[in-house]
């Protein structure tokens, strides 16, 4: 099933269960269909990013919270560092485009460190990786959730932008790399959150969406830079190593601009404004849902 509520099903619980259960089971046949390639981890990761959104959503009022986003955050940590050396050879094929001091010595540092597309990741890797993913999924089918409708997402949806926002003011405050590594994580999952919920209204959840993808996407990019940054090699020359150093601090200089210009914007209002808002919105479209088929049962009937 699609990415976001079903707009026919009423029930949380059970929308819940579908959508993480189809994202780790594409998870696994990615994996059992393409295990030799490189290319495989961006596509793992992603499915696992896409359920702790999900989860998070609902964490105030599901139990098994901890025990599940653990797993897959442990699952996702097992293959990071494979997936990390194929980042920073992407990050220097880019720098390495510019024909100055910086783009040569992106280069040298390409051909020393990450000359080629890594090769399969690592069987064993791989192997608990499907084990811990396939444990969720099965568990997954037995969630239960302590409230129902609305009141389910609620609470999930206020912290996590409650978190965005303390952690952009702690990027803000401290503008060390771990803190904006930090904010990312909740951006992502907020914009996770938002597109779970585009159905109540398209129009306005989309752009909202877009936005948060922009700025996730610039936060990582911020984070891929800061790690090529640790990763400078030592045999490049002085003059080198100083000018891609100072192009990498350019470049996340620049990615913390438009980060918090996109940020500032994203999260001007409080979470309880939000939350209410958004609230009304999925209210009005369970309304309007209904009057369109006088056969779905009212929604709180209909919850498990």
């Amino acid at each position: 099933m699609p990415f976001q509520f079903d707009p026919k099903d009423p029930r949380i619980t059970k929308t819940v269960r579908h959508i993480a259960r189809d994202e780790l089971r594409a998870a696994l046949d990615r994996l059992s269909a393409a295990p030799g390639e490189g290319s495989l981890l961006h596509g793992l990761r992603k499915h696992i990013k896409k359920t702790r959104g999900l989860l998070r959503l609902v964490a105030p009022v599901f139990p098994g919270f901890h025990r599940e986003n653990a797993v897959l955050r442990d699952a996702a940590a097992g293959i990071s560092e494979l997936r990390d050396a194929e980042v920073m050879r992407i990050s220097l094929l880019r720098l390495g485009a510019a024909e100055d001091a910086a783009g040569l010595a992106a280069r040298q540092m390409l051909a020393s460190v990450a000359p080629e597309p890594p090769a399969a990741p690592p069987t064993a890797a791989l192997a608990a990786f499907g084990e811990r993913i396939a444990e969720v999924h099965d568990r997954a089918a037995h969630w239960e959730f302590e409230k129902k409708g609305w009141e389910a997402l609620a609470p999930g949806l206020a912290t996590t932008f409650h978190d965005a926002r303390k952690r952009m003011a702690r990027a803000a405050r401290d503008g060390d790399d771990e803190h904006f590594h930090a904010w990312r994580s909740r951006v992502k999952h907020h914009w996770y959150q938002a597109r779970l919920l585009l159905p109540i209204w398209p129009e306005m959840m989309s752009a909202h969406a877009d936005i948060a993808d922009r700025l996730g996407e610039a936060l990582g990019q911020h984070h891929d830079l800061a790690v090529l940054a640790r990763a400078m090699p030592d045999h490049l020359s002085p003059e080198a190593a100083v000018a891609l150093s100072t192009r990498i601090e350019d470049e996340k200089k620049r990615l913390e601009t438009l980060s918090f210009f996109l940020g500032e914007r994203l999260f001007a209002e409080a979470p309880e404004a939000l939350v209410a808002r958004w609230g009304a919105w999925y209210a009005l479209w369970r309304q309007e849902d209904h009057a369109c088929d006088p056969a779905l049962p009212e929604v709180e009937e209909a919850e498990d």
